[in-house]
Formats: C-alpha cells, structure tokens, sequence
C-alpha cells in the first residue's frame, strides 16, 4: 500500500503559522515576582528559543513582569533566544515537534529552516496519521459497542414476545421493534466490516510511514 504524500510546503507554512499564532501568542507567561526579579534574561531567552518559541514570547513576560514594576532586558533576551534557535533548528529537533503535534512559529532562519522543515513534515505525517488511526479505532469500538446494545435489546424484546399474557396490540410493536433492530444489527456489522479494513490500511500506513522515515528517533 502506498504511503500518504507529504503535506506541500505552502500548506505546511499556513498550518504552523496559524498554529503558532494560537498557542504562542499574546499570553502572559505567569512569572512570579522573584522569578522577574531575579531573572536571567539571557537564559530565559536560550530557554525560549530551545523550545521554539516566536519573538512574541518576549512580550508575553514582559506583560507578567509588569506587575512588579521589571523590565525585561531585551539585549540579553535576544542573544540568548538566537542561540536556544541554533539548537532548537535541527532537523531532528523538527521532526520530534511535527511527531508530538507541536506548532512551529516560523523562527529558523533561512539556513537551517528547510532542513528543518523537511523534520517537522515527516514527524507531522505520521502524528497525523496516527491520530485517524486512533480516530478510526474509536468508531469501531463504537460500532462494536452498539452491536452488543443492539443484540442485548432485541434479546430483550424477544423474551417479552414470547411470554403469553402479552397484549395484541404490544406483540404488533414488539415485532416492528424486532425489525427495526434487525435493520439496526446489519447496519452495525456493515460499518464493522468497513472500520476493520479501515483501521488495518491506517495502521500499515503508519507504519510505513515511521519506517519511511529519516529522522526515527
């Protein structure tokens, strides 16, 4: 079975860049009073840009540090963030952020972006791919659930139409009853049938994907 395709460069730039606007965006960061105090911007910037954070985040402490009446020492934040990015854009790096679904906010610059581009989209692949899997399995157990409700009703209704004392008027909506989960059951085992293949390519898919892979960790 074929691979999925890896996702287009352009679609990958419009998913990270909104992805990143939502998560890395406009939050403060909640650093308490000694914390921006005592702050070592420059290593809170390496921090920052370890993790691949925009140059927003700096913004984002200097809103929680507000409060207490400190700045931020911008310099110091900005030399220590560039060298956090030197480590954070590696390729590997990139594939273990696309692996764990995390937004990349467009921060590597134009010598090591690509490379690590090309990580995060490997990565990126099969998190997605492992989650309609998951998605996937979730309706087949779903499916199989109701089946077992289904065939525990119409064993129920079977037992009351059987019984003697039964009205004429309830043995007519007993039987309609009957029907209807009988209509029910073979819905149930065709949409069983249609998951259990379905899960099965999505689960070779991945790991075709994870064997694909350049950047397995």
């Amino acid at each position: 079975m074929r691979a999925i395709r890896l996702p287009a460069r352009a679609n990958l730039a419009c998913l990270v860049g909104l992805s990143a606007a939502i998560v890395l965006g406009g939050c403060a960061t909640g650093m308490a009073k000694d914390e921006c105090q005592m702050a070592d911007w420059r290593t809170i910037g390496y921090e920052d840009g370890l993790r691949g954070f925009s140059a927003d985040r700096i913004g984002a402490h200097r809103v929680a540090c507000a409060k207490f009446q400190v700045a931020p020492d911008l310099t110091a934040y900005n030399e220590g963030r560039q060298r956090g990015l030197v480590e954070y854009c590696k390729p590997r790096n990139g594939y273990r952020a696309g692996l764990n679904g995390q937004p990349y906010a467009n921060v590597c610059p134009p010598a090591t972006e690509p490379a690590f581009v090309d990580g995060y989209r490997y990565g990126r692949q099969i998190h997605d791919a492992r989650a309609e899997l998951r998605g996937t399995q979730a309706r087949l157990k779903g499916a199989r659930d109701g089946l077992v409700q289904t065939d525990a009703a119409a064993q129920a209704v079977t037992a009351e139409l059987i019984q003697p004392k039964v009205s004429t008027e309830r043995r007519v909506f007993l039987a309609q009853e009957l029907v209807r989960l009988g209509e029910e059951r073979s819905e149930l085992q065709a949409r069983i049938h249609e998951l259990t293949g379905r899960t099965a390519e999505l689960a070779e898919n991945v790991r075709q994907l994870e064997r694909q892979s350049p950047y397995a960790l």
